[in-house]
């Protein structure tokens, strides 16, 4: 039964961290609208564009972006994309999880994601974790 993402009119872009099968058909079967990188960029190219471009166009579409760890907050490049684009990113507080947890780690905190992402306007980057749900991580810019 398609959950709040399926009637929610969010779309959702998922980098390349959390994979083109287990994460999206997991996500897409509980009604989630998404795109991968290998969808959008195909095969060869995700594995070769700069984080800093698909955050910016995946932004610019009006996606809401799903990473497989918080480092896109720490890196001063892609948190200055995030900032300039005020992207609205979603990621998991933990990057040594098998597929199967990472989908279910999103799909635990559903409706929390829902909400935000139809609440407030980015930038910020929220850590999804299943113990405390969603918690704001500082972007490594603007600097200071």
């Amino acid at each position: 039964m398609p959950g709040e993402a399926a009637a929610s009119g969010l779309r959702f872009f998922l980098d390349r961290g959390l994979g083109s099968l287990v994460v999206p058909r997991a996500l897409r079967a509980a009604g989630w609208v998404l795109e991968t990188m290998d969808e959008r960029y195909g095969a060869d190219l995700s594995q070769e564009i700069q984080d800093t471009q698909w955050i910016e166009e995946a932004t610019l579409q009006g996606d809401v972006l799903l990473c497989k760890d918080l480092a896109i907050a720490r890196n001063a490049l892609e948190a200055q994309a995030i900032y300039m684009t005020s992207a609205r990113v979603f990621a998991l507080s933990n990057a040594a999880l098998s597929g199967p947890i990472m989908a279910q780690w999103y799909l635990d905190n559903e409706s929390k994601i829902v909400t935000t992402a139809r609440r407030a306007e980015g930038p910020y980057v929220m850590a999804v974790n299943p113990s405390y749900g969603l918690r704001r991580s500082k972007l490594a810019y603007p600097p200071g």
